[in-house]
């Protein structure tokens, strides 16, 4: 039976407002880390050239385009669709790749693909946006191959509690005001900070998938913490 999903017009029109601007802010409110995060995502995702995986959440693509630099076919979808067409802009910029690549415009939670299709599935700073993460996972592991690799890349809990006021302090009091001057859409750069502070941390994640049916399950801290690498296998 058709599960109902929840009603998220809100964050898929936020995302879509603050599209042109997306990158650039990432960019500067990451210092310039996020590349360095995505070539890691793309290394953790454990497949060998050519394998078939799904990045969802794929927002402007970057994701995408680092999965594809390591050699793998990539779909990319996103459930915002500005969002999706300025990353698709950006793929048919990169000929080396381009062609590895593929776009889908689709809900975390509601996937548009037959079952046991990819051999792995990515996720990068979009779970913690997810309404209803127990049915996003049913749908990871329905499309996802028997034992096939999941990644999330998400922001995270630092391991030094001096870093953790510091993290605290940037988020409540640089994120939003340099978010609402660069995207002109305060809400939004309240929204994102507030969304990592809710989010679980790296051992409760971990303790969600493994009851979400994922086995294998472990992460590894980037940058001290600020963000974290989770892997897990798929039911075989």
């Amino acid at each position: 039976m058709k599960q109902t999903i929840p009603d998220n017009n809100d964050i898929q029109g936020m995302f879509g407002r603050i599209a042109p601007r997306y990158d650039l802010l990432n960019h500067v409110l990451s210092l310039g880390l996020d590349f360095h995060w995505w070539r890691r995502m793309a290394k953790a995702c454990g497949v060998g050239r050519g394998a078939l995986v799904l990045d969802v959440a794929a927002g402007t693509c970057d994701s995408a385009l680092a999965l594809a630099r390591r050699g793998h076919n990539v779909v990319a979808c996103d459930f915002c669709v500005p969002m999706l067409a300025l990353g698709w802009d950006k793929v048919k910029k990169n000929r080396d790749v381009a062609s590895a690549l593929g776009a889908a415009a689709a809900d975390a939670r509601c996937l548009p693909f037959k079952d046991a299709t990819f051999d792995a599935l990515t996720i990068c700073f979009g779970l913690r946006n997810v309404e209803g993460r127990g049915l996003a996972y049913e749908e990871f592991i329905r499309v996802l191959k028997p034992g096939g690799s999941l990644v999330v890349l998400e922001f995270s809990r630092p391991r030094s509690a001096w870093l953790r006021l510091l993290y605290g302090l940037y988020s409540r009091f640089l994120v939003s005001p340099v978010g609402r001057l660069l995207s002109g859409d305060g809400a939004a750069y309240s929204y994102l900070p507030a969304s990592i502070r809710c989010f679980p941390a790296q051992a409760e994640l971990a303790v969600e998938l493994e009851k979400a049916g994922f086995s294998s399950v472990a992460w590894k801290n980037l940058s001290f913490g600020i963000a974290s690498i989770h892997t897990a296998t798929a039911p075989r």
